[in-house]
C-alpha cells in the first residue's frame, strides 16, 4: 500500500489497468502496465493503478499476489453481496486484511460472516 508518510509524492491520478486475468476484462500485461505507471516516468507523478471489472472478495488474494498492494481494488461484489452494500464493503476489506496477514480467505471467513457469505456466493472463481 502507498505509504502516506513517505517522501515519495502521492499519485496525481489513477487509471484502470486491468485485472491480471482475474476479472471479466482481458489484458495481456497488467503487471507491466502497473509497473510502468508507478515508475519514474520523465519526472511525472506516478499514477495509481485501479483493478476493477468482475472482481469480488473471493479473488482478492489472487489479485494482490499478482499485482502487489500499490493498487486500488474496485469490486462489484461490494454491491452484489447478498446482505447488501455495507456487508459487501466489509467482505472486501476482510479479504484484503486476510491477504495482507497471509491467511487464507477461508480461514479468515470463519470469524468474519460477511466474507463467509461472499465466499458462499462467489467462491474463488473468476468470471472468465
Amino acid at each position: 500500500m502507498i505509504d502516506v508518510d513517505s517522501a515519495v509524492p502521492s499519485p496525481s491520478a489513477n487509471i484502470h489497468t486491468g485485472t491480471a486475468g482475474l476479472g471479466k476484462l482481458a489484458n495481456e500485461d497488467t503487471p507491466g502496465i502497473n509497473e510502468w505507471l508507478t515508475d519514474d516516468c520523465h519526472d511525472l507523478r506516478p499514477v495509481l493503478p485501479v483493478a476493477s471489472g468482475g472482481l469480488h472478495p473471493g479473488v482478492v488474494d489472487q489479485l494482490l499476489e499478482a499485482l502487489g498492494t500499490d493498487i486500488i481494488v474496485q469490486a462489484g461484489g461490494v454491491h452484489g453481496h447478498p446482505d447488501g452494500t455495507h456487508a459487501g464493503a466489509k467482505a472486501l476489506r476482510q479479504s484484503v486484511e486476510a491477504s495482507m496477514a497471509g491467511t487464507t480467505l477461508e480461514d479468515y471467513a470463519e470469524d468474519h460472516p460477511e466474507l463467509a457469505t461472499a465466499l458462499e456466493k462467489w467462491g474463488s472463481e473468476t468470471p472468465r
